[in-house]
This record gives structure tokens, C-alpha cells and sequence, in this order.
């Protein structure tokens, strides 16, 4: 990527990707030397494209057409601009009323946020739940259900509750399992769930002998209480823009296969965990495939204390990324604010 275009040819390429922003159209020389003042001729700008067009920076559909950007172009003014549009206040007002109540959970946290992005920005929104590593316990609760089955509850600090079912080979009481509960909330309140568990596989490679009837049911309880590894869920709304901004039969149904496997973006989402900002994905530079033509723009959640995730939404190359990163910046922020409120 060059970052050393001359200033004319700079100007030129990101008048070019704003007006194919806002029109979908394909641009000319006319239209670019209306839209900037920079004393050229339309045939001086036509040998600037020309050659934009030679680096890879834009591409010509037609002959008798005027000029896109490529992936290449999106990227470079992506790095390029830094004047991103403020988030309206009615937009941040509808972002603290889907997520200041952290009472209803984190799943209705979660959900709603991919409400909120899926109709501010128009695109699909996409939430991944936080990784279970960094998840910390609050309470867990054993409750019989009948001599073969308990109903186990367990629920982090940050709002998200899990429950499962257990088949048991024996009938152990409620006051039994009371005491269990007991022990493992006074023994690991606030300790991460991989930690609980780590500790728990140690204490198995032990002779059986060392436990009395207690912490041996503990530890066997809380090998499958703790097991959360297949629980990771994605959250997606705004479907139907896909409809709206891809008219690609195959990639629309590409798209909407990948939605429902949900694991594959649930990794590259992972990706965003590593990132101090915003992230954006453009085109080719996914991972995957289906997201060929599509751009993702994500953030993390949570704090280090916290479980963490991603938010973000998936559209089209052509997407305002000026108006649409602020919108998952603050949207990010009040999600990670709602999680740490008790």
C-alpha cells in the first residue's frame, strides 16, 4: 500500500470514493473536477485516474464508464480519513435506552445491540458473547429436578446467566446439593471460570482417598457445572439489509449460510479482541470467502475485569465508514459502561 500519493493525486482518489459513497455511481473526470478546486483540467484529472486505476486504486467497469474504488481505494481512504461525522445526539440517545438497563442481563444486553447498530446503520448487526476464559463467577446454584437430573445455574459479573441440565447416576438431596453450592461460592466468588476449572481437573488427577463425600461430589459437579467451552452465541439483526446492499443471488445466500453457522464469524470476530480501536475489514482482507465484497467494522466490549466480546455490523465496501465508526465506537463504550454497572 503506497501512503506517499502527492497531495492532487490524493484529493482526487478520496473525492472519487466519497462521491461513490453517496451515489453508487460510477465517476467521472466532470464530476471530479466540480467537486475539487484544485486548478486542473477534466483531461489532467482523466490521466490521474488512469493512473490510480494502473496502481490498483480504482477500477473501470465499462470503457465508457467513469471509475470505482477497488478494495485497495477503500482502504486507503479508510487510513486516510480521520474526519469521521460526530454520532448524532438522537443516536446516542437510542444507544443508552436499548443498553442502560443492565438489570435485564446481559442477553438482552447483547440482543439489543445488535438492534440498535442493525438500525442506525442500516447494515446487519452482529454481537458475539463474551469468551468464557474471561468470565467471572457470581453465583452458581445446583437444583434437583428428580433422582436422575439437576438444574444447574450459573451466573458471571457481568450479567450473563447459563443453566444446563446434568444427568446424574445417582440421587444426591437438595440439601446435598445446597452445601455444594455452598462451597463453590465461598471457594471461587470472582474467580474466572477457566481458573474454577483448571483447578477442578487438578484436584481429579488426586487419589479419590483425599476427599471426603463433599469435595468429591465438588469436583465432579463442577467439572460439567464449568464446562461452557460449546456455549458462545451470536447475535444478528438487520438481515434484510442484505436484500438492500447485495443483489448477488449467490452472495446474499453465502451471507445469510454464514449468519446461521455463526462459529466462523464468531472467530473472526475474535480477531477485533486483539485491537485497541475500531477494526476494519475490507473486501478481500477477510478471512472468509463470503464476506468478498462486504466490509465488517468491529469493536471489542468489556474490560479486563469483565468477560469480553465484539460488536459489529456487516455491509457492503460502499459503506459510509465516517458516519458508521462513530456509531460502533459509542456503541461499544455504553455496552462495556452497562456491563460494569452492579
Amino acid at each position: 500500500m503506497r501512503g506517499d500519493l502527492e497531495q492532487r493525486v490524493k484529493a482526487v482518489l478520496l473525492a472519487i470514493v466519497d462521491n461513490f459513497i453517496q451515489t453508487g455511481e460510477p465517476v467521472g473526470s466532470r464530476t471530479i473536477s466540480k467537486i475539487i478546486d484544485l486548478g486542473l483540467s477534466a483531461a489532467t484529472i482523466r490521466n490521474v485516474m488512469a493512473d490510480l486505476t494502473e496502481q490498483g486504486f480504482l477500477e473501470q467497469p465499462h470503457t465508457s464508464a467513469g471509475r470505482v474504488p477497488t478494495d485497495k481505494g477503500y482502504r486507503y481512504y479508510v487510513n486516510a480519513r480521520t474526519n469521521t461525522v460526530p454520532i448524532a445526539a438522537q443516536a446516542r440517545e437510542m444507544i443508552q435506552d436499548a443498553l442502560g438497563d443492565p438489570s435485564a442481563g446481559l442477553d438482552a444486553l447483547l440482543s439489543n445491540t445488535t438492534k440498535v447498530l442493525a438500525e442506525l446503520t442500516q447494515f446487519t448487526g452482529i454481537v458475539a458473547s463474551p469468551h468464557v476464559d474471561s468470565t467471572r463467577l457470581k453465583m452458581v446454584e445446583f437444583l434437583r429436578i428428580n433422582p436422575q437430573q439437576i438444574f444447574v445455574v450459573l451466573i458471571t459479573q457481568s450479567h450473563m446467566v447459563h443453566s444446563r441440565i446434568l444427568r446424574m447416576s445417582e440421587d444426591l438431596s437438595q440439601e446435598f446439593l445446597n452445601s455444594v453450592s455452598r462451597y463453590l461460592n465461598d471457594q471461587f466468588l470472582a474467580r474466572s471460570l477457566v481458573e474454577i476449572r483448571r483447578h477442578v481437573l487438578e484436584s481429579l488427577a488426586e487419589e479419590k482417598e483425599q476427599y471426603d463425600q463433599l469435595l468429591a461430589h465438588v469436583v465432579r459437579l463442577s467439572k460439567r457445572a464449568f464446562d461452557l467451552s460449546s456455549q458462545r452465541e451470536l447475535y444478528v439483526e438487520g438481515q434484510s439489509n442484505i436484500l438492500n446492499d447485495f443483489r448477488d443471488l449467490a452472495k446474499i445466500r453465502g451471507l445469510m449460510r454464514a449468519l446461521e453457522e455463526k462459529m466462523s464469524l464468531i472467530e473472526l470476530l475474535d480477531h477485533t479482541l486483539e485491537e485497541s480501536s475500531v477494526n476494519i475489514s475490507i473486501g478481500h482482507e477477510n478471512k472468509l470467502d463470503y464476506l468478498d465484497g462486504c466490509s465488517l467494522v468491529t469493536a471489542k466490549y468489556g474490560a479486563e475485569q469483565q468477560s469480553v466480546g465484539a460488536i459489529g455490523v456487516i455491509g457492503p465496501t460502499r459503506m459510509d465508514y465516517l458516519r458508521v465508526i462513530p456509531i460502533i465506537e459509542y456503541t461499544a463504550r455504553a455496552l462495556t459502561e452497562s456491563m460494569g454497572r452492579p
